[in-house]
């Protein structure tokens, strides 16, 4: 398996405007996987994001229901690494424009399976990104695995947990997303999820609908910003 790495494009403060504070963000979930043959850009004339491998992309508008210049986030998840951008618009792919403005349009089924397909046409490998269907609060004890690292929950949050060999019974390389308003962030991990010392995601056998976006709110007034745990 090629080296996996998470990759931090921009680290940026995004000051909140105080009557902003208390509105939920919209976290939006591409259906679809994108394909180095698509041409993704924020908004018409922004700037490009490289499509190297296929990847699933989740869109974060910070400001719903502004329709001019303002804070936005591009989560790209690959088999290689994932990948988090500074955005100040919405996304247009291949001259369209998506994801803006949508509400409640359809359900992402979790996990999606991310395909990778080989030279031959058959698939070589696969990864399964599971979305947690319910918001995590600053009350919540959320670890990799029984005996590893907490991960620090300051803000209501969503929590997106990558398994990069889904059929491995040991530990293996995983990644978690945590998407708030204060914070997103990319961690490393090793194991499955333990919530509040319950196992979840990993295994479970019925599928979900997240209903995208996804919105999640806040507890509290916040600089936002893109972090990755040294």
């Amino acid at each position: 398996m090629k080296k996996f790495s998470i990759m931090i494009i921009v680290l940026f403060p995004l000051l909140l405007f105080s009557q902003e504070r208390d509105h939920p963000i919209d976290v939006h979930f591409y259906p679809h996987a994108l394909s180095p043959q698509d041409f993704l850009q924020d908004g018409p004339y922004g700037k490009k994001l490289d499509i190297q491998e296929d990847t699933f992309f989740i869109w974060v508008d910070l400001f719903p229901g502004l329709f001019f210049a303002h804070k936005t986030a591009y989560i790209m998840i690959s088999k290689g690494n994932i990948r988090i951008e500074r955005g100040n618009w919405w996304p247009v792919l291949n001259g369209k424009m998506i994801l803006h403005n949508e509400h409640e349009n359809y359900a992402l089924v979790s996990p999606f399976e991310l395909s990778l397909i080989s030279a031959n046409g058959f698939i070589d490998e696969k990864i399964n990104i599971h979305v947690y269907p319910h918001e995590l609060t600053s009350q919540d004890r959320l670890a990799d695995g029984p005996a590893e690292q907490l991960f620090r929950i300051d803000d209501n949050c969503l929590l997106v947990w990558v398994d990069l060999l889904p059929e491995a019974f040991f530990a293996h390389p995983t990644a978690y997303l945590l998407i708030s308003r204060k914070r997103i962030r990319a961690e490393h991990g090793n194991w499955w999820p333990i919530l509040n010392g319950k196992r979840i995601l990993y295994g479970e056998q019925n599928k979900t609908g997240i209903i995208s976006p996804f919105k999640v709110t806040q507890t509290a007034y916040f600089p936002v910003g893109l972090e990755k745990k040294n």
